[in-house]
């Protein structure tokens, strides 16, 4: 009975060993294969992969050198922008200084002819002081000569006479009284009278000196009362006619004959220039 037992173990064991001889059968032959495998990998592509990994070494530093570049392209750019920028500004800097270079000249040339003007102006000033001076004196001396004769104050005329040669000038008369200038044209109608303060913007005054300066034959008289408004308001006049000459580019100096007394201004020997 023991015997039949030990047959049976026998017998229900040796279906698990076969199993087990096909695993470390199959596992041998797998080992087998992956060594084979890994084998010819080893073998077939080592070099490949060393030659890729050269390449791709090669190409990182290329890469590398060519963002380099790129930086330095792009830093250049930068600076040529920069650059024509600064060149811009720079052009119209120029340009600026070149307006007030040109600016500078004009003004310049401007006050070089105000300074001229200036100048003719304040010798212009000198003489009317000086010639006011000598009518002052010029009529303190017909006063007396008036007060040794014992003429009356208010005689009826006074005549006007001509000093210099004359030869071929042309007179115009304005009386310089106390606070008016009386433009002279005729032998018997009344002179136009004008406000000294009101000169240079009425008309017939601007126009008698636009006709004086039209030739050089022609000459301005002042006939100046004896009395000291008339003598101050022959500054007034003579400014007036030293602003015509510079805003008009004439040179009308006027001449000055005293008139002592109050009378009537007799004109008649200048009979041939004055109106009937």
């Amino acid at each position: 009975m023991a015997k039949h037992r030990n047959s049976g173990m026998s017998q229900n064991l040796f279906p698990f060993l076969s199993i087990l001889v096909a695993l470390i059968g199959s596992l041998t032959m797998i080992i087998v294969v992956l060594n084979l495998i890994q084998m010819n990998k080893g073998e077939g592509r080592v070099p490949e992969e060393i030659e890729m990994a050269k390449a791709y070494v090669e190409l990182e530093k290329q890469i590398e050198n060519d963002k380099a570049k790129a930086d330095q392209l792009r830093q250049l750019i930068e600076n040529l922008i920069q650059l024509r920028t600064e060149t811009v500004q720079t052009k119209e800097k120029l340009k600026m200084l070149q307006n007030l270079l040109d600016s500078t000249t004009k003004l310049e040339a401007a006050r070089d002819e105000l300074v001229a003007k200036l100048n003719i102006l304040t010798n212009t000033n000198k003489k009317l002081e000086q010639d006011q001076k000598d009518i002052l004196a010029q009529i303190e001396l017909l006063k007396k000569e008036l007060a040794a004769r014992k003429l009356p104050a208010d005689a009826p005329a006074l005549r006007v006479t001509p000093s210099g040669s004359g030869s071929g000038t042309r007179p115009y008369f304005l009386e310089i009284a106390d606070k008016t200038v009386l433009i002279h044209k005729s032998l018997t109608e009344a002179p136009v009278s004008i406000p000294s303060a009101s000169l240079m913007q009425d008309e017939g005054f601007i126009n008698l000196l636009k006709e004086i300066g039209s030739k050089p034959t022609n000459r301005l008289i002042f006939l100046v009362r004896g009395n000291a408004g008339a003598v101050a308001n022959l500054n007034r006049a003579a400014q007036a006619v030293a602003a015509f000459n510079n805003t008009n580019g004439t040179e009308i100096i006027p001449g000055r004959l005293p008139l002592p007394g109050e009378g009537k201004v007799d004109l008649s020997i200048f009979a041939q220039y004055l109106a009937p």
